[in-house]
């Protein structure tokens, strides 16, 4: 698989989801061939697959302490594209008003929707090249 357009310039990373099974324990989503590596996967309006469920309070706290690593390498993340019908859902995580605060997420929807997995695209300072 290609990565493409967005991550070809080496600043673009997608995260799948945490989710957890139907016991409520944290678990890895299902990755394989037979998926094309999850991004296949299609959660409904509940934020669920087949015993999987979005972990948002997971999701938040990675994009927070993500977004604080990044600040401290002098960086920032210049996007986060997540499907807009879950934002509410990690909006109301406990990280969630610093995300609405901190973090630019895309408005409206994306070519390919981003329900199994988030974009974040890294703003990162480069040197001007002296060659």
């Amino acid at each position: 698989m290609r990565p493409h357009r967005s991550h070809q310039n080496g600043l673009s990373v997608d995260f799948f989801v945490p989710v957890r099974n139907k016991d409520g324990r944290s678990v890895p989503l299902p990755t394989g061939v037979a998926n094309r590596l999850s991004y296949i996967i299609e959660f409904d309006k509940d934020a669920r697959y087949r015993e999987y469920s979005i972990d948002f309070a997971a999701m938040a706290e990675h994009l927070y302490r993500l977004h604080l690593a990044a600040k401290a390498q002098d960086a920032d993340i210049a996007l986060v594209i997540f499907d807009p019908t879950y934002l509410p859902r990690l909006f109301a995580a406990s990280r969630g008003p610093y995300l609405q605060e901190e973090l630019p997420f895309m408005k409206g929807q994306s070519w390919v929707r981003h329900d199994e997995h988030y974009h974040v695209d890294f703003a990162i300072p480069c040197a001007r090249n002296s060659g």
